[in-house]
């Protein structure tokens, strides 16, 4: 089974524990609500039956609704009782009235079940000659709680059965980020191993070439040397940018310094010109002056280098590229970096910043520059992006 398969069986999985787990705290809610609302139910019916002023017919009175019920009549000179409402359908269970009040001889609430019964009693007031005990039937109250769970059941299942579908396409959505570090970690071994097989290749024929069967004369290992040394810097490069790639971005509070951002800029657009001359490109720099921001340094110094760099590498012959940098509110920086050039297509543009992804994959070097960039700003609060308009591509960086 491979991982992404078990992440997304286990987001399932939790999904669904966590919705059952739900549907029962639900139930269960129901439930009590449900016995709740019985309970005070049949007191209320109780408390209706008791007080049967003006009663009318049983067959025409609003009472033939309720569970089965009866009112006994006590005389308290002759210890006597008798039905005088409802139905005494305790009879049936072998009960008779006289039982019924010596059991609530030894009661003290006035009104409470009597289980063994299946009864709910509201004993009246005690007044002098005779007063009456009403009975209500609540065996009722325990078969409807008896099959509410049958009930929640048959709503929960079907809803559960929809969750599950719906747990289902979702871990697609879940794992997705998963696929994607995976298909990059798979990029990501691809391309470097790549990128350090071609030097190391180089180097290999190059010492055969050295260190051959006869003795290499002095031009061949010049030249042997020479190729050893250029693909030991590419490969430097390499490890450098791995190295960058992989350093925090996010510098400590206590670490950051007050930059003069233009002079920063001012000097690195300085390196960069002599490069910008050498490919017979243009290069203009307009900073404000006195422009300053709180940071790392060195993080900014290789932000602004990988943004430069990459636009002399993709500019086009003869093109210009402008830097330019201006404060805005709350001591912060817009850079705005152009180079005339072929648009960035739009199916590019999401994926300019991942690590190792080369829009055009004949450029050479290993496409990290500006993946750094990003985490760069991203470790900043910031954002960069990229338009174009008038014929240029531009990176723009808000920091």
């Amino acid at each position: 089974m491979n991982l992404i398969l078990r992440l997304r069986i286990q987001f399932i999985a939790v999904f669904m524990a966590v919705m059952v787990v739900a549907a029962g705290i639900i139930g269960v809610g129901i439930w009590f609500r449900e016995r709740s609302e019985l309970e005070y139910q049949s007191m209320v019916y109780l408390l209706d039956i008791h007080n049967y002023g003006n009663i009318v017919p049983f067959s025409e009175s609003r009472f033939a609704g309720y569970p089965p019920y009866f009112v006994i009549e006590i005389d308290n000179t002759t210890d006597t009782s008798e039905v005088v409402l409802g139905d005494f359908f305790l009879e049936q269970q072998g009960v008779t009235t006289d039982e019924l009040i010596a059991h609530l001889a030894g009661m003290t609430e006035q009104s409470d079940v009597l289980k063994e019964y299946g009864v709910r009693y509201f004993n009246g007031v005690r007044e002098e000659g005779r007063h009456r005990v009403s009975f209500i039937d609540v065996t009722y109250i325990d078969r409807d709680l008896a099959r509410l769970p049958g009930r929640i059941a048959l709503i929960a299942l079907p809803v559960l059965a929809a969750l599950a579908v719906a747990a289902f396409f979702l871990s697609k959505w879940f794992a997705r980020p998963a696929v994607r570090a995976m298909s990059e970690q798979r990029d990501f071994i691809s391309k470097i191993s790549h990128e350090l097989k071609t030097p190391l290749s180089i180097i290999s024929a190059n010492i055969d070439l050295i260190d051959g069967d006869r003795a290499p004369d002095g031009a061949d290992f010049a030249f042997g040397c020479d190729n050893i040394r250029h693909e030991c810097g590419r490969m430097t490069a390499m490890i450098e940018a791995m190295l960058w790639a992989s350093r925090p971005a996010k510098t400590k509070p206590e670490e950051l310094q007050d930059i003069d951002m233009s002079r920063l800029l001012e000097g690195e657009a300085l390196r960069f010109e002599v490069l910008a001359f050498d490919r017979g490109l243009t290069m203009t720099t307009q900073s404000e002056p006195g422009l300053r921001l709180r940071g790392d340094e060195t993080l900014l110094t290789r932000l602004v280098d990988i943004i430069l760099d990459n636009a002399v590498k993709y500019c086009s012959p003869g093109g210009a590229i402008t830097l330019s940098a201006a404060g805005r509110p709350g001591r912060h920086v817009r850079i705005v970096c152009s180079n005339t050039g072929e648009e960035i297509g739009r199916e590019h543009l999401d994926k300019l910043f991942r690590p190792f992804y080369q829009a055009d994959p004949t450029r050479k070097g290993a496409g990290l520059g500006l993946s750094i960039a990003k985490e760069i700003v991203n470790g900043m609060n910031g954002s960069i992006r990229v338009d174009y308009a008038d014929g240029q591509n531009r990176f723009v960086l808000e920091l």
